[in-house]
């Protein structure tokens, strides 16, 4: 599971503590579909981070970031 292929389950621009930039947040489904993975992005700047809001895929799976804001899902080596 990737930025590509996670449904979408909502897609905001923020304004977080008063920053004049927004903040693109976004929020996918998890693969168990009973949690979610959170991505936010400062539009703008090279500032971005994807976390799974999930017990149950968290001890499964790692986030893994690349470049160009792209981030995928990767089993956990057990």
């Amino acid at each position: 599971m990737n930025d590509k292929t996670a449904k979408v389950l909502l897609d905001e621009e923020r304004f977080p503590y008063g920053a004049n930039s927004p903040t693109r947040h976004l929020e996918y489904a998890c693969p168990c579909g009973k949690g979610r993975i959170i991505y936010e992005r400062v539009i703008g700047f090279g500032d971005y981070y994807a976390e799974i809001e999930c017990k149950h895929c968290q001890d499964e799976y790692d986030v893994v970031m690349g470049q160009g804001h792209i981030w995928e899902l990767k089993r956990k080596n057990k």
